[in-house]
């Protein structure tokens, strides 16, 4: 009796101690500055923020950390630069178009499989220009908030999902502007 106990205790203790680990792990965030205009309103340049890692697949509207690449400048989007270290460019980014969905965006109005999609979080009136695409099955069209001052999915086309690199949780600084993310 008393030896099930014990044992008993031990498989309690460790079952904390993974769910306890595993906790941590999802919770751990890591600070970036967001150095920018293509995220206003939404994130100001000098903002600072919070990001996690990706634990689900990003839904429409989250904001996430992208790995961008840089375009040797052929067609469509350029391919990327061989020469490029990895992770020197990090963007900060709303998604917009998810894996397997067709995206327009034409008169600088979103469509997502033939729907219309508000997009309230936008700096102005749309921009003009148009976008047609559909995404593949691992890819996601990110765009920036502030069209008009935007490097995003329309210059460099689709991102992978290994090239998505968190997830924007919080605003923490400055004070004012504390916002949650998410």
């Amino acid at each position: 009796m008393r030896r099930t106990i014990v044992l008993g205790a031990g498989a309690l203790a460790l079952g904390v101690l993974a769910a306890a680990g595993l906790a941590v792990r999802r919770a751990r965030l890591e600070p970036m500055l967001v150095s920018g205009g293509s995220m206003q309103p939404t994130l100001d340049p000098g903002q600072r923020i919070a990001v996690a890692p990706l634990v689900r697949p990003p839904a429409r509207g989250d904001l996430v950390v992208v790995a961008r690449p840089r375009s040797t400048g052929a067609p469509p989007w350029g391919s990327p630069d061989p020469s490029r270290a990895t992770g020197d460019l990090e963007v900060v980014k709303r998604v917009v178009g998810l894996p397997g969905e067709r995206v327009r965006l034409a008169a600088g109005g979103l469509e997502v499989d033939g729907a219309p999609v508000p997009e309230p979080y936008l700096a102005g009136p749309p921009t003009s220009g148009e976008l047609e695409l559909e995404l593949g099955p691992a890819q996601y069209l990110v765009l920036g908030d502030h069209r008009a001052a935007s490097t995003d999915g329309r210059d460099f086309g689709p991102v992978g999902a290994d090239d998505l690199l968190g997830l924007v949780r919080f605003a923490y600084w400055p004070p004012r502007r504390l916002r949650r993310r998410g």
